[in-house]
């Protein structure tokens, strides 16, 4: 009883304690980002979008450029600064050629690089081409990261003016070689972002569009970089590239070694699971032995190793056991009133049943064996 009461209080006295820290605590209400809103998930361009609008700048998708290339002039808004994806210029050779003349006439272009620009040799493009500049792929990096709350990291800075400078995270896929122009470095003084003159107009070559996404705009100075790049400008035309290859085709370029291993090994499990099992036969004999062939089989034994005597032995024992089971007390009767009763249960003739009773197993193998059999008909007759 007192134990008890003992527990029962230090259970009161700990619960006090927790109370007591529980009530000492300093509580905030803090309102934490997860997500964002469905109409923002819509288009990674959203928030680059609200911020150029509310500097009194549009954000338009054109997804139809390729096919106005098909007049004898680009019709591109004047006012406009143009955003274009390179992989574009591999599906039209009128955007490829008119595109350059646009550029030199006075627009201004915003050459984004494209990580399949060596399967669509981008290389060999007229527009391209024209640029006079190298671009070297870097195969190993992998930028796609979706943490919201996630700091970028500097790996550029930017110099707009004596004054003002743009802490930049360009991306690492590419490095531009032979800038003519501005160029925009790393730490380790490789060129992530180029822009010079071309003709009467400007290109700026930029290794992707990273930093306007939804996940990145917010990052460093990346949302003023936006602003300086569509500076002067009433409204920005963003030419996607909207066919990509498949899966497999991704998986080819990325290591066709590993595409044929593994097909191999698809070829070699489909043999070795059919040569196991191979084709689908009925079985030529029942899986499952009945027990009579197992008796036959003992028999057959004894009859090849000169043990007949044993079988009659057991034949005999289970045929008085049967005559005894319907007449009782039949070994006390005579031999002729044995004979006479058998004859009466079975169709055989008492003269028949009596010499089978009466008679003692051959010598002779083949005698033995006919024997045996009209004893086990006798048997069986009952």
């Amino acid at each position: 009883m007192k134990l008890k009461v003992v527990l029962i209080a230090a259970l009161v006295l700990f619960s006090l304690f927790v109370i007591a820290g529980i009530a000492s605590l300093d509580w905030q209400k803090k309102e934490i980002e997860i997500g964002f809103h469905s109409d923002v998930a819509k288009d990674n361009f959203t928030m680059a979008k609200r911020l150029l609008k509310a500097n009194g700048i549009d954000w338009h998708k054109n997804k139809r450029l390729a096919e106005q290339a098909q007049s004898d002039e680009l019709n591109v808004d004047p006012q406009s600064i143009l955003i274009l994806d390179e992989a574009v210029l591999a599906d039209s050779y009128l955007l490829d050629v008119q595109l350059a003349d646009w550029v030199a006439e006075g627009g201004r272009l915003i050459y984004v690089l494209n990580r399949q620009r060596d399967e669509l040799a981008i290389d060999s493009t007229v527009f391209f081409s024209q640029l006079s500049i190298n671009v070297e792929s870097q195969e190993d990096v992998f930028e796609y990261d979706f943490a919201m709350l996630k700091e970028g990291h500097k790996n550029s800075t930017l110099s707009i003016d004596e004054n003002t400078q743009l802490d930049l995270e360009l991306s690492r896929a590419f490095f531009i070689e032979n800038c003519p122009g501005v160029n925009t470095n790393n730490d380790n003084g490789d060129t992530l972002m180029c822009d010079f003159a071309f003709g009467q107009g400007r290109v700026i070559v930029m290794p992707s569009l990273l930093p306007f996404t939804n996940y990145r705009l917010r990052h460093l100075d990346h949302g003023s970089l936006l602003l300086w790049l569509s500076k002067g400008a009433k409204k920005v035309t963003y030419v996607p590239y909207l066919t990509y290859p498949n899966w497999f085709a991704k998986l080819w370029h990325w290591s066709w070694q590993c595409v044929v291993t593994l097909l191999l090994l698809i070829v070699l499990a489909v043999w070795h699971i059919s040569s196991r099992i191979g084709r689908s036969y009925a079985p030529d004999f029942d899986v499952k032995t009945s027990f009579n062939q197992h008796i036959r089989a003992v028999a057959n034994f004894y009859s090849e190793h000169g043990h007949e005597a044993v079988l009659f032995t057991a034949l005999e024992k289970d045929f008085y056991a049967k005559v005894e089971s319907r007449v009782p007390n039949f070994k006390m009767l005579s031999a002729e009133k044995q004979a006479q009763i058998i004859a009466n249960l079975t169709h055989f003739e008492k003269q028949q049943v009596a010499e089978l009773l009466a008679s003692k197993l051959p010598e002779s193998k083949e005698q033995r064996t006919e024997y045996i059999k009209r004893f086990k008909q006798l048997r069986n007759a009952l």
